[in-house]
């Protein structure tokens, strides 16, 4: 049996969740109507908020 190594992946840049939400953003816009689009995008803000992590800021603190 071979032994494999796992590395540790990396958070995405910023950028790509940004793009990833006006994307989406967008999709709700043109495709939803009003009412999709209004729940879609409390949707989208609390999805995206919940996950996001800022860490560059956090390790300074005492």
């Amino acid at each position: 049996m071979s032994e494999t190594t796992h590395t540790k992946s990396g958070s995405l840049p910023s950028a790509v969740y940004i793009i990833a939400f006006i994307i989406l953003f967008i999709i709700l816009a043109v495709f939803g109507d009003l009412f999709t689009f209004i729940l879609g995008t409390v949707g989208l803000i609390v999805t995206f908020a919940a996950f996001y992590r800022d860490d560059s800021h956090g390790a300074d603190h005492h």
